[in-house]
């Protein structure tokens, strides 16, 4: 077999590994925040749980990256798929608060699934491979969240449906478990098991100090810090917002993040005829900033379900185009030396946003509904006033 006849099937392995678990998560994440709810939790503690994945997330993640580059990828995806399967079967019989709290701990410490599929594609790949999969995962990740919580909705019992989420989420991991382990094949060059003396001497620099180094960047970065926290926190309060206002259960909560699924495949769609439509990549950003102002604010007026679907997917037509397009400008401004650091400094601080915005949602919500929607609104345009008083120049195409 040749050697791009093996790239090719390991890439498509992986992009199958990646939906299956997209797939599985989709089951459990839309019904976890009501389900701490059934079981008396304030907002402020299901903030507090939630927030305990994400604060995780960005400590292991570093800790993660070191041992597929000392160990190998495919060992460390094997470990994460283990601890990811029990936790999720375990979590199905929790019915304490502090269970729940160690059990999103444990996954906290082992869910880079995601990161890992993309460390092995993109060691394994050459460069045009490396996007395709990047790409694809994209779309899967709509098309699962959409697919998933749906079939939840239509198949389980609304009184049964987180049980049975873990169940079927568990289930999906097991299956997972042989694929990875009987075609996922490793990709460590055999000379980077040995430790790198040189960058153990360095200590890792903090996510301030790495800012702090691309001054140049610094607007882009804060318009993605305002622009994530914002998203973040009315993506957690929708499922509470709509529970207090229309009376939403687990059921219509699953529906609605398959609404949520579909709205993104749409808009991804059409990202790059609206990119053809506007080249000026940072005009472009600034209108699509607007939009996303426009669509939270809308929320706050939605007196019905079909006016709040209306917003919603106008909201995630602006999230789904100023993703995009808050890369482009990063991509355009970053020096082929830097792109990979200046990402993952992107991802971080997204990563920081996973951790807070929960706690904030939650916290406000405990003194008024609407405080979270205020709060979101507010993020939104204090990044757009950073991106039109942003004077960089863009090189377009």
């Amino acid at each position: 077999m040749s050697t791009s006849t093996t790239h090719d099937k390991l890439c498509n392995i992986l992009i199958l590994l990646s939906f299956l678990d997209y797939l599985a998560v989709s089951l459990v994440y839309p019904q976890l925040g009501i389900r701490m709810r059934e079981l008396g939790a304030s907002q402020f503690i299901s903030g507090l749980i939630s927030s305990s994945y994400g604060a995780i997330q960005l400590l292991s993640a570093t800790a993660h990256g070191v041992i597929c580059d000392r160990y190998g990828r495919r060992i460390s995806l094997l470990l994460c798929l283990v601890f990811i399967t029990v936790s999720y079967l375990t979590l199905s019989v929790t019915v304490s608060f502090v269970g729940i709290l160690i059990i999103r701990s444990i996954l906290g410490l082992f869910k880079h699934t995601q990161s890992t599929f993309k460390i092995i594609g993109g060691i394994s790949f050459l460069e045009h491979r490396g996007v395709r999969l990047s790409v694809n995962q994209t779309v899967l990740v709509v098309l699962a969240f959409m697919v998933g919580p749906f079939c939840a909705a239509y198949f389980f019992e609304p009184e049964k449906s987180f049980v049975y989420g873990c169940w079927t989420c568990g289930a999906i991991f097991v299956v997972t478990l042989p694929i990875a382990f009987f075609f996922v094949h490793e990709t460590l060059p055999a000379e980077r098991n040995k430790p790198d003396k040189s960058s153990e001497s360095q200590p890792q620099s903090s996510i301030l100090q790495r800012f702090k180094k691309y001054s140049s960047l610094q607007d882009i970065l804060i318009y993605r810090f305002c622009a994530a926290a914002s998203v973040i926190i009315l993506r957690y309060f929708v499922p509470l917002y709509t529970q207090h206002y229309f009376g939403f259960n687990a059921k219509h909560a699953s529906y609605m993040t398959s609404f949520f699924g579909f709205s993104g495949i749409v808009c991804s769609s059409v990202a790059g005829y609206v990119a053809w439509v506007v080249p000026d990549k940072l005009k472009l950003t600034r209108y699509l900033s607007l939009l996303l102002i426009f669509s939270i604010a809308s929320t706050l007026f939605s007196t019905s379900i079909s006016t709040f679907l209306v917003t919603q997917f106008i909201l995630s037509f602006a999230t789904q185009n100023l993703r995009i397009m808050v890369d482009s400008l990063i991509l355009a401004a970053a020096s082929d030396t830097d792109r990979g650091e200046v990402f993952g400094l992107g991802a971080s601080i997204i990563g920081l946003c996973r951790v807070g915005g929960p706690v904030v949602a939650g916290t406000l919500a405990e003194v008024h509904m609407m405080l979270p929607l205020l709060c979101s609104v507010l993020l939104a345009a204090v990044g757009s006033v950073v991106l039109f008083r942003s004077n960089r120049k863009v090189k377009q195409g």
